[in-house]
C-alpha cells in the first residue's frame, strides 16, 4: 500500500499546480476553468465512491486497484493530447470516478484499517506515508520535466511511471482482510475453543451498521467539520503553487517548498499514526486543522524564502495529521465490518465541499486578481473545523447503548 500510496503523486494530486501555469497559458484555461478540472476530479469520486467503498468491503483491494490503476495510465496518456479546456476537465473526472487518484482514497486505507486494531495507527501512518515520500520524489521531478520536455510528455512519463509501480505488485500481494486467509485482525491465529472450532478475540470491536452509525451525533459533528476543511482544502490545492509563483518566487524554488511540505506530511504522518494509538484522534484531528489555519496566516504575511518554506512544511506537517485523521477515525469509531460502506457514504461529503472550494477561490482570484481574500476565508474555516471536531467524541458502545434505546 505504501507503493501504490506512492505512485498516486504521479497522476497530479499534489503536483497540478506545476501545471497551471503552462497548460493554462496553452490551452486558455482560466483559474476558474483550471479549479473546475480539480472539482471534476473530487466529484466524479464523491459520486462512486459510494459503490467502490461497498466493492471494497466485498472484493478487497486485489482486483480493484489494477484495474483503476490501468484507466487512470490511459487517462494520463490522453491528458498529453488534449486541445480543449472541456477535455482535461473530463479526464480529470475520469481520474476521480476510478476512485485511486482521489484525494482521501478509500481503495488504500480501508483495506489497512481492516487488518489491523492494536496498532491500527501506525500501520495507516505507515502505509499513508507514501504519500509523502512520493509528494517528495515528484514534485522537484515534475517541475524538471516540465521545463525539459513540456508539460504534454511530462504526463506520458507520469503515466508510465505509475501504471509500472502500482499495477504488478497490487495484483499479486493485496488481500482483502486477514479473515480471508485463516487470521484474524493484526496477523494473529484463531484461537481454538473447546469443541476445536475457531473463535474470534474477546477484544474483537463493535461494528456499527451504516444506520446506527448515522444515528450517532458524532457522525454528524464528523461530517460537518470535514465539510468546512474540504472547502479549504480544495480552495488550496491548486492555488497554493501558482500564488507564490505570481508573487515572485523561481518556480523551481516553490517546487523544492512543496516537497518540503510532502516530507512534513510523511513525517507527521508516521508521528500522527503513532500519537492515535495514544491519545483521542479528536485531538489529532484539531491539532491538524489549526495548523493549517496557522500556514494560511503565514502565507498572508509572508514576502520571503522563510516565510514560503515555513508556511509550506507547516501546512504539509498539518496535511500528515490530517490523513490519519480520515483513515482512522471512522474505524475506530464505527469498527472494520462496514468501513468500506460508511466511508463511500463519508467521502462524498469530503469530496463535493472541496470540489467547490477550488472554483470558488479561483473565480475570486479572476476577478479581484489577489488571493488575499480567499486565504482569509480558509483560515476561517479550518479554526471553525477544529473547534468542532474537537468535541466529536467516540460514541458510546452498541452493547451500552442499545438498553437505553428500547426505554
Amino acid at each position: 500500500m505504501w507503493l501504490v500510496n506512492f505512485s498516486t503523486m504521479a497522476t497530479g494530486n499534489l503536483s497540478f499546480g506545476l501545471f497551471v501555469l503552462p497548460m493554462g497559458g496553452e490551452l486558455g484555461m482560466s483559474r476558474g476553468l483550471l479549479g473546475w478540472a480539480i472539482t471534476a476530479r473530487r466529484m466524479a469520486a464523491g459520486v462512486s465512491s459510494f459503490v467502490v467503498g461497498r466493492l471494497i468491503d466485498r472484493y478487497g483491494p486485489r482486483v480493484l486497484i489494477p484495474v483503476s490503476a490501468a484507466v487512470i495510465g490511459v487517462a494520463l496518456l490522453t491528458m498529453s493530447r488534449v486541445n480543449s479546456p472541456w477535455q482535461v476537465i473530463v479526464i480529470f473526472g475520469l481520474l476521480g470516478m476510478t476512485g485511486l487518484a482521489a484525494p482521501q482514497n478509500i481503495m488504500t486505507s480501508v483495506p489497512v484499517a481492516k487488518w489491523f486494531r492494536r496498532k491500527r495507527g501506525l500501520a495507516l501512518a505507515l502505509a499513508v506515508s507514501g504519500l509523502g515520500i512520493g509528494g517528495v520524489f515528484f514534485l522537484p521531478f515534475t517541475q524538471w520535466l516540465l521545463g525539459s520536455v513540456g508539460w504534454r510528455t511530462t504526463w506520458v512519463v507520469m503515466a508510465v511511471i505509475f501504471m509500472a509501480m502500482s499495477i504488478p505488485l497490487s495484483a499479486i500481494f493485496l488481500r482483502r482482510q486477514p479473515e480471508d486467509m485463516g487470521l484474524q485482525v493484526d496477523g494473529r491465529s484463531p484461537a481454538p475453543t473447546a469443541a476445536g472450532r475457531t473463535s474470534p478475540s474477546a477484544a474483537e470491536e463493535t461494528s456499527w451498521s451504516v444506520r446506527e452509525a448515522f444515528r450517532t451525533a458524532t457522525m454528524w459533528k464528523l461530517l460537518l467539520a470535514f465539510a468546512l476543511a474540504g472547502v479549504a482544502q480544495g480552495g488550496t490545492s491548486v492555488h497554493r503553487i501558482p500564488y507564490w509563483i505570481e508573487s515572485g518566487f523561481d518556480a523551481q524554488i516553490v517546487s523544492f517548498s512543496f516537497a518540503g511540505d510532502a516530507g512534513g506530511a510523511a513525517t507527521m504522518a508516521l508521528f500522527a499514526g503513532w500519537m492515535a494509538d495514544r491519545v483521542p484522534i479528536r485531538i489529532v484531528a484539531a491539532g491538524s486543522f489549526t495548523g493549517l489555519a496557522v500556514a494560511m496566516g503565514l502565507a498572508l504575511i509572508g514576502r520571503n524564502e522563510f516565510f514560503l518554506f515555513s508556511s509550506g512544511i507547516l501546512f504539509g506537517l498539518s496535511v500528515g495529521a490530517g490523513m490519519i485523521v480520515h483513515s482512522y477515525i471512522f474505524a475506530e469509531y464505527f469498527g472494520r465490518a462496514f468501513l468500506g460502506s460508511i466511508r463511500g457514504i463519508v467521502l462524498p461529503v469530503m469530496l463535493i465541499s472541496a470540489g467547490i472550494g477550488a472554483p470558488m477561490v479561483g473565480y475570486i482570484r479572476d476577478s479581484s486578481g489577489s488571493y488575499v481574500s480567499s486565504w482569509w476565508m480558509i483560515l476561517a474555516l479550518n479554526l471553525l473545523a477544529a473547534l468542532i471536531i474537537s468535541s466529536a467524541t467516540k460514541p458510546a458502545p452498541l452493547a451500552v447503548r442499545e438498553p437505553t434505546l428500547t426505554l
